[in-house]
């Protein structure tokens, strides 16, 4: 069984290769040489970090509530 055999965990791959290829890019708002300033002068690629992480852990903990609502977790529930 691989990463693509069902829908559940083919979307859930591309959505989590979308993440990984979005902070590969060099975007300025993940990596910069030069100092840009954003909120209270914190550089800017802190911040762009920052949310990242964010969206990234809400994104894993979503994962995780929708595959322990999958049948596979529920095969040796007390009936």
């Amino acid at each position: 069984m691989d990463v693509l055999s069902n829908a559940f965990e083919k979307r859930w791959f591309y959505i989590f290769m979308f993440m990984y290829f979005i902070i590969m890019v060099p975007f300025p708002f993940f990596f910069s040489t030069t100092y840009i300033p954003s909120i209270q002068g914190i550089p800017l690629f802190v911040v762009g970090w920052t949310v990242h992480t964010v969206i990234t852990l809400a994104l894993i903990l979503l994962f995780a509530w929708q595959a322990l609502q999958r049948e596979e977790y529920h095969e040796f529930d007390d009936q």
